[in-house]
């Protein structure tokens, strides 16, 4: 049975008039990480990142890019060899995206806000975040609202201490401890995890 890389990410439905140009700007606007290779084939193709977080902080499986549903799922087997020839072998195996139940709540978010940029902030407590995502709903006055989960309670206690009532992007946040009974279903990402607005392309 081969690995499931950590680097290297399987796209598929992809559009056949797809360039490596459209991939990687798409992809940009989702994360900061370094893009070593991106390969295309028919409908389908492969992107690598030059960090495992980076690769698995991008773009969530059932975005829309270019009018199609994407599919993004870790690829199986080596980087290069016959196995990239069987898309459907890699996107029945590769795993869901992780969730926890110990989730923290953050209010008064700018409405520009992505999910890359709330979980870059709440990186700045030093902890693993394990998911984000941006609600599409505003408060009342205006701001957005937004949760990342954490692998611990203790983690989540140690965040809401050190990130609440602090700045971001000059806007001040709170930070709500918001754990859940159960951990959410992993389909929830494909309605979410995107900017408020939409940018473009």
């Amino acid at each position: 049975m081969s690995d499931v890389s950590s680097t290297r990410l399987y796209l598929g439905n992809l559009p056949r008039s797809v360039t490596k140009a459209d991939v990687e700007n798409h992809f940009a606007t989702h994360g900061t990480g370094e893009i070593t290779e991106i390969k295309l084939m028919n409908g389908f193709g492969f992107i690598e990142y030059k960090d495992a977080m980076d690769a698995r902080d991008v773009v969530p499986d059932g975005s829309d890019f270019m009018g199609e549903r994407l599919v993004v799922q870790f690829a199986r087997g080596s980087n290069r060899g016959p196995r990239d020839g069987f898309p459907h072998q890699e996107h029945r195996t590769a795993p869901r995206p992780r969730r926890t139940v110990h989730r923290m709540t953050i209010t008064g978010l700018p409405v520009e806000t992505s999910w890359q940029d709330l979980k870059d902030f709440a990186r700045q407590s030093g902890l693993d975040v394990v998911y984000s995502e941006v609600s599409r709903e505003r408060g009342g006055d205006g701001t957005g609202r937004g949760f990342v989960e954490y692998e611990t309670t203790t983690d989540l206690a140690s965040a809401v201490e050190k990130l609440d009532n602090r700045e971001f992007k000059g806007a001040q946040v709170r930070c709500i401890s918001d754990p859940q009974a159960e951990i959410p279903r992993p389909r929830e990402r494909y309605r979410s995890r995107s900017p408020f607005g939409r940018r473009g392309g």
